[in-house]
């Protein structure tokens, strides 16, 4: 052997010493993507044709590229199976639940299984009534419910006047029987009719909201409205549960009277991020009129108070009817009347006017009012035929209001359907009242169409009386008188006079006795023997206007939002003013009296919601004598702090609008809004004291 192979065998080797550190963690391992990934759940649409779907929310790409309406079973992030499951749970759940309501009603006394069935045939759910049941005796769980009805009070004396008591329908109605308006210390009494029926027993149970609870404290329930996300379409807010609210509060306040779009195709739009029948200038401007119908918002008249969301609406809405003024779309047309509407509110209706000249003109490049033109599906051509009735509606109405003849002279070729028959065409606003569980329609369609066909009548007389060279004669005015009445008696159910409630139906027949006044109030001095005569006309009309001021707010009161309610106030108003000069003491004046402080307490209420009030306030109070106006400030309670306040920022008025029956055409000057607020606005106003001079 080798010496070196013997010395290293001798070597001894170096003895391993434990690590002192730690071992470094071993690199993770690269995932792989899961064979069992779970797609999301496709629309119904989809899965019906069987084509790839993108899952997006609330519309996938394929629907909204079609037109089609998007509907998913699955809940976001659920899929197809998770879905099926769900349903059958609740299915059962469902059977399981109505099994048990099945034995209860065997064995449960007779009086008890009547009272059930009466709760099952008013919209109860069978889960509510089992927990009733479950909680203890039936009967006495069932009853206790709080007392949700409400009826306002007359600031002073509180009886109807005597004078309205005979031949007035308005007094046979369901609502004024509901109000209980005779119960106690009362000495009228009303006209034998209407002991006949009582509202409790006339109503079924299903309306009985209806006529017990205003119509402000109820809520829009709109499927549609849940799901939009409406920041999409505005840069001025990112809080979409607010814009919800807004719009709700909208469709239940001014949608009624000032409907210049359809609401379904609207929503539906809305939601989809479609731009057939909504477009970012329609919504701004939308939420622009909605901030002065939130009651939330304490300073939501204050158009011109640029921390107000109000104002900021309406600066996006200007900027943006800067770009698309001049293309000939529906949704710009819509938004030319929302524009015009808004304007006239604040009582700047000089600058309004152009807005709804611009919509004119780009409905006649449409050819809006033509129904030959040629439409690819009935839903647009729906959307076409509603906005040119909402168009004329409103053109009708300010030519009315303003004495001049509609640019509008004809009614549009689109056919008005029936209602009962196409309730799609029109769409329906149903509200939820409190403590509820049925909802309640507004009957939307009717009073769209009756009032399509009142403003054809309203229309024709404004090219009679207001056209260059034009008199209206008292044959003339007989003729229009007949067609209206034709009109007012062939009017559907829900708006006959003994069963109209809601402020829309109220207003119908308010401005069906305006347009009467106005006929015949210039031809009182006109001799004729022909029965009615002019006055006997008028004295009716002036009678059945004012209680249906009365009745409109026992049962809705004044505080809420409601623009077109301010035109039969300040009407009213002034004939009382008039009037109250006559008479020197006794009922009659304080039936005036009691009319007045009524009006002055109905515009009071609602120039917290919109500046036009703020002025006819003050021309009211500035035209009362001291007497009326001592009664005022004892019956409404006038806030002092907030009179001083609104004085200091009181805006300009530049209204042409002459806010009463004009009888002769060269006395309109002053009866022009902006004349009156010049004349009146500062009388009758405690200024404060001069601070006393230092005399030192």
């Amino acid at each position: 052997m080798p010496e070196h192979a013997v010395a290293n065998k001798a070597r001894r080797l170096r003895p391993l010493l434990p690590s002192t550190g730690t071992r470094p963690a071993p690199a993770p391992r690269p995932t792989l993507p899961s064979r069992l990934h779970s797609a999301a759940a496709a629309c119904t649409e989809c899965r019906k044709h069987k084509t790839k779907c993108s899952a997006e929310r609330p519309a996938c790409r394929r629907c909204v590229q079609r037109r089609m309406e998007c509907h998913y079973t699955t809940q976001p992030g659920e899929r197809q199976s998770q879905a099926l499951k769900r349903a059958y749970s609740h299915l059962q759940y469902q059977a399981t639940a109505h099994e048990e309501l099945f034995e209860l009603l065997k064995t449960v006394p007779t009086q008890e299984a009547h009272d059930i069935l009466n709760r099952i045939r008013h919209g109860t759910d069978v889960v509510t009534i089992l927990n009733h049941v479950r909680a203890g005796d039936v009967l006495v769980q069932m009853a206790v419910e709080p007392e949700t009805r409400f009826r306002y009070e007359f600031p002073y004396k509180s009886e109807i006047p005597q004078d309205y008591v005979q031949h007035n329908p308005y007094l046979d109605s369901i609502i004024f029987e509901a109000t209980s308006l005779y119960a106690t210390g009362q000495d009228s009494t009303p006209s034998a009719s209407s002991t006949t029926n009582s509202a409790p027993n006339s109503a079924s149970g299903a309306y009985e909201s209806l006529y017990l609870k205003p119509f402000h404290a109820s809520e829009v329930i709109e499927p549609q409205l849940s799901k939009a996300k409406i920041s999409w379409w505005t840069a001025v807010c990112q809080d979409d549960v607010l814009m919800r609210d807004l719009l709700g509060v909208f469709f239940r306040c001014e949608y009624h009277f000032a409907a210049a779009f359809q609401k379904d195709l609207f929503l539906q739009d809305l939601a989809a991020r479609r731009q057939d029948f909504c477009s970012a200038l329609l919504v701004n401007i939308m939420l622009a009129y909605s901030c002065v119908c939130y009651p939330r918002f304490s300073n939501r008249a204050e158009y011109w108070n640029p921390n107000t969301l109000v104002y900021r609406f309406l600066a996006e809405a200007k900027r943006l009817w800067e770009l698309e003024a001049t293309e000939a779309r529906i949704t710009t047309v819509q938004a030319g009347i929302l524009f015009n509407v808004f304007h006239n509110l604040c009582g700047l209706d000089e600058i309004g006017q152009a807005y709804r000249i611009q919509a004119i003109a780009l409905a006649h490049q449409l050819r809006l009012f033509d129904s030959s033109m040629y439409m690819h599906n009935q839903r647009m051509r729906n959307g076409r035929a509603f906005a040119a009735w909402a168009l004329f509606n409103w053109e009708t109405l300010v030519g009315f209001s303003f004495l001049f003849p509609p640019l509008l002279k004809t009614p549009p070729d689109w056919p008005l359907p029936d209602p009962s028959k196409e309730t799609g065409f029109y769409g329906e606003v149903w509200v939820k009242y409190p403590l509820t569980r049925n909802l309640s329609p507004s009957y939307f369609g009717p009073v769209f169409k009756a009032r399509s066909e009142f403003r054809i009548i309203m229309n024709a007389y404004c090219q009679a009386a207001f056209s260059e060279g034009s008199q209206v004669t008292v044959e003339k005015a007989n003729e229009f008188l007949a067609r209206l009445r034709c009109w007012y008696e062939d009017l559907p159910a829900p708006l006959q006079p003994k069963r109209i409630v809601l402020p829309g139906h109220l207003q119908l027949h308010m401005y069906y006795h305006h347009l009467i006044l106005t006929i015949y109030e210039p031809l009182l001095d006109v001799a004729t023997e022909v029965e009615p005569t002019p006055q006997q006309i008028v004295d009716d009309a002036r009678k059945h206007l004012q209680t249906l001021v009365r009745l409109y707010y026992l049962r809705h009161g004044f505080e809420a939002m409601d623009l077109f309610i301010v035109i039969p106030l300040i009407l009213a108003g002034y004939e009382c003013i008039d009037a109250i000069g006559e008479q020197a003491a006794g009922p009659r004046l304080e039936a005036l009296r009691s009319t007045l402080i009524l009006v002055a307490k109905g515009l009071y209420n609602q120039r917290r919601n919109h500046y036009l009030a703020e002025a006819l306030f003050r021309v009211i109070r500035g035209r009362m004598r001291q007497e009326e106006l001592s009664l005022l400030k004892t019956t409404v309670r006038l806030d002092e702090d907030e009179e001083d306040e609104r004085r200091h920022m009181a805006q300009a008025v530049r209204s042409h609008w002459p806010v009463s029956v004009v009888k002769k055409k060269e006395d309109v000057n002053s009866h022009i809004l902006k004349n009156l607020v010049e004349t009146y606005a500062h009388l009758n106003v405690d200024e404060e004291p001069a601070p006393a001079e230092d005399t030192e």
